[in-house]
């Protein structure tokens, strides 16, 4: 479709709805492109139907055109230039639409259902002030039963601060004195070790009338290791016991070889600084 620029009374009908002022001449920097131009641009293609690469090079560049041409989508202007101008006898290959403004959705606060507290999970007060719901009865389900809360903000702040200054002033302790482990049977004598150390062996029962070591060593009064649950199952609290003092010989017999090693190394440093001096 051929296109004609604007005429004065053209113009002059459209720069009222564009509203913007003339250009001034003789500026410093890139001059402004003339808002007649930019228009002449945008009405070249509603009329032809082109694409924006296929724009003249006599006027300003796609970039500035198509902005301008999206601003004034956007607010309404083009199609009240389209009106304006279809009315004065032009017609357009491509008219556009009138823009759809969504309404931003509003964040929806939560509800709690059954009128219960913010955070809580109980239905009640008498559900949670009942002897069997304490939190710290003694019959054992007093943890189970007792009311949760939801974390929050403020909780998670406090959470953090606690154990940023926990590590902060975390420092080495000196060693406690050894207490004798809480037997998991009636007798619980040590077996002593030539090299200083105390061996507790324990058999501890376990499910299905089994039983499986548990071995803790000390050394000067204090624990150097503890193995937790090793081994096998065995149906002899003996064999389970013999088993823990095996595994206990076993690492006293790896630190002393260990040890060894160290003061091996340490005399050969030695004689070989002496033969280099």
């Amino acid at each position: 479709m051929f296109f004609s620029e604007l005429s004065n009374e053209e113009w002059v009908m459209v720069s009222e709805l564009i509203g913007e002022s003339e250009v001034r001449e003789h500026r410093r920097g890139r001059p402004r492109a003339h808002p007649r131009t930019i228009v002449n641009a945008v009405l070249w293609i509603l009329t032809t139907g082109e694409t924006w690469s296929r724009l003249p090079s006599h006027y300003p560049t796609v970039p500035t055109c198509r902005r301008r041409f999206v601003e004034w989508q956007m607010n309404g202007t083009l199609i009240e230039m389209v009106k304006v101008l279809a009315n004065a006898g032009r017609s357009f290959a491509y008219v556009p639409r009138q823009p759809v403004v969504e309404p931003v959705p509003r964040p929806v606060a939560p509800t709690y259902d059954c009128d219960r507290l913010r955070g809580v999970f109980w239905q009640n007060p008498e559900s949670w002030q009942s002897p069997d719901s304490m939190p710290f009865n003694r019959g054992g389900n007093g943890v189970a039963n007792a009311p949760r809360r939801l974390p929050e903000a403020r909780d998670v702040v406090q959470a953090s601060a606690s154990r940023s200054s926990q590590t902060r002033a975390r420092m080495p302790r000196p060693a406690r004195p050894y207490e004798a482990p809480l037997p998991f049977e009636p007798a619980c004598a040590p077996v002593g070790d030539a090299r200083g150390y105390n061996i507790y062996p324990i058999a501890r029962d376990v499910s299905g009338g089994m039983y499986r070591g548990w071995a803790e060593i000390v050394k000067d009064g204090s624990r150097v290791e503890r193995s937790g649950l090793i081994g096998p199952r065995f149906a002899s609290a003996e064999e389970a016991r013999t088993y823990a003092l095996e595994w206990a010989k076993r690492w006293i017999a790896a630190q002393a070889t260990r040890a060894d090693l160290k003061v091996s190394v340490r005399e050969v440093r030695s004689e070989e600084r002496a033969s280099a001096e």
